[in-house]
């Protein structure tokens, strides 16, 4: 699929995924770019996923900061992380940028969850109500499979060989679903 990334100057991911992202759609023969404008991003996108999120480099910090248990630092970047965001309200999916995806309103829109929501869970948010309230059944389906996500990222870590891992629990045949 061909990709768009939109973030503000300055909200840079990791570059390695990044340049990751690029190699995967050369190979593939598809898209990857990054833009600065929630407006260019959505234009006639078939899917959007708007999430909002810090830095890259302010994630480094917040790590750090916490493996060195600085509670004050963590309070003090927190407070410049929300004054930094506070100057991208304009970042928030509204049914205007909506209506520049391939399909209007019936574009399907993603959110891993929680939202803020403009209005309803703080004053300006990452999308409005309206947009959150059309698209709310697709995101709860969305969101209910992120424990199993996570659950395989786990997996995937620990187990040297995940194929035969799976393979030796299933020829077990011991019932995994325990019920009170």
């Amino acid at each position: 699929m061909d990709v768009t990334l939109a973030h503000p100057e300055g909200y840079d991911l990791m570059p390695e995924v990044v340049e990751r992202a690029k190699g995967y759609a050369a190979e593939s023969g598809t898209t990857f770019k990054q833009v600065n404008t929630m407006a260019e991003a959505f234009e006639g996108a078939d899917i959007v996923i708007p999430k909002s999120w810090a830095p890259f480099a302010a994630m480094e910090k917040r790590t750090n900061l916490y493996a060195e248990g600085d509670d004050a630092g963590i309070a003090a970047l927190e407070k410049e992380l929300l004054a930094q965001n506070a100057t991208h309200q304009d970042w928030c999916s509204t049914t205007e940028l909506m209506e520049k995806t391939a399909n209007g309103q019936d574009t399907i829109f993603m959110h891993p969850l929680p939202a803020d929501i403009s209005g309803v869970s703080c004053e300006h948010g990452e999308v409005n109500a309206d947009v959150f309230d059309m698209h709310r059944v697709g995101m709860y389906k969305e969101a209910s499979y992120k424990p199993y996500a996570i659950a395989a990222m786990m997996f995937l870590q620990k187990v040297a060989d995940p194929a035969a891992t799976l393979k030796a629990l299933d020829e077990r045949n011991t019932a995994r679903w325990f019920q009170a």
